[in-house]
């Protein structure tokens, strides 16, 4: 029976534990998400996700690390520890999606995966898939 993998997420939105604690600041910043993964890795960790959201889901006020630009930077800055990319398709024409994993993968040597989700934050969802469907609406009206 293989070994189990652990694998830890990465604070793109500040933290996961309560929002009033000097224990755990709100830090959203891609030094504090690399610090741990590095932290991480050294520990033994397999993997880490990277959550993608347009905007944080805890309050549009808080900050939010972009997921492809801090997977690519991960990916350089880790050895071995797996990235995975937690991301909108929709957001994104499949081929410019294709290229940008195919562009971390490399960056990682083979260590970079997506994990296709769905947008489930209705405030991000409003701000940002009403402009895919006016695109998609002008492609096909293109047609």
């Amino acid at each position: 029976m293989p070994e189990p993998r652990y694998g830890i997420w990465a604070p793109v939105g500040g933290n996961f534990g309560p929002l009033d604690t000097e224990e755990e600041p709100v830090d959203a910043s891609y030094e504090r998400s690399r610090s741990l993964i590095l932290e991480a890795e050294r520990l033994g960790y397999a993997t880490t996700l990277v959550a993608q959201h347009l905007v944080n889901p805890r309050s549009l006020e808080l900050e939010q690390l972009e997921t492809w630009t801090a997977s690519a930077a991960l990916a350089e800055a880790t050895e071995k520890i797996e990235i995975i990319a937690a991301i909108k398709p929709l957001l994104f024409h499949p081929a410019v999606l294709a290229k940008m994993a195919l562009g971390i993968d490399a960056i990682s040597r083979g260590r970079f995966a997506i994990n296709l989700i769905s947008a489930w934050f209705r405030p991000e969802s409003g701000k940002f898939f009403v402009l895919v469907g006016c695109a998609i609406a002008l492609l096909l009206a293109s047609g």
